[in-house]
């Protein structure tokens, strides 16, 4: 078996799962059967979404994409968090081809999946214990979503700076033209000075 294909059903299942959470009941019922191009910077191979009820994933697809998103996974949670399609574009982490109302539909679809773990804990450990652990991962969760914006934007400075401290093409070009220069100079005078010495 492929592991195009394993994604994709990993994908599938993730989506199903992740939809259960969704306030409204039926949310893909207005969707007619759009298909999405998905390439995640993680992946070597796309992935194809319809949007029917359910979404199928596939990892081919024949027919006409309506709309192509090229993203990271990091990316992707964004997206679920509610983060705007235009600021991403803008940050270069997101490109969007074809229908962008149809990304943005995507978005809001995905920004409104609540997750709900307490109802499945409390049968496990008590209602108590469930909301304190629920309250626990989603602090963690948003603690750890803070530390890696954080590191996203540290790494991103440092780089910029480290990329002004390293010289281009077009300095080293100089610095070699300059140094040549002087190479030059230092020959003339190198002359002139034995010429001055033989004189003597």
């Amino acid at each position: 078996m492929q592991i195009a294909t394993l994604a994709a059903g990993w994908l599938e299942t993730a989506l199903a799962s992740l939809l259960k959470f969704h306030p409204d009941p039926r949310p893909l019922a207005s969707w007619q059967g759009q298909r999405i191009q998905l390439d995640l910077a993680e992946l070597k191979f796309p992935l194809y979404l319809v949007i029917t009820d359910p979404i199928q994933v596939y990892s081919r697809c024949e027919g006409p994409i309506d709309c192509q998103l090229t993203l990271s996974l990091a990316t992707l949670g964004q997206l679920r968090r509610g983060d705007s399609l235009s600021e991403l574009i803008k940050q270069d982490r997101l490109t969007i081809e074809g229908d962008i109302q149809l990304a943005g539909k995507l978005a809001h679809l995905l920004g409104a999946i609540e997750p709900d773990l307490t109802a499945p804990l409390s049968k496990l450990v008590g209602d108590g214990m469930a909301y304190r652990l629920d309250q626990l991962a989603r602090n963690g969760w948003q603690q750890g979503a803070e530390q890696l914006s954080r590191l996203q934007r540290h790494s991103g400075t440092f780089l910029r700076d480290e990329l002004q401290l390293a010289p281009c093409a077009t300095e080293l070009a100089q610095f070699g033209q300059e140094i040549d220069a002087l190479a030059q100079r230092v020959a003339q005078l190198d002359a002139r000075l034995s010429r001055h010495q033989g004189v003597e």
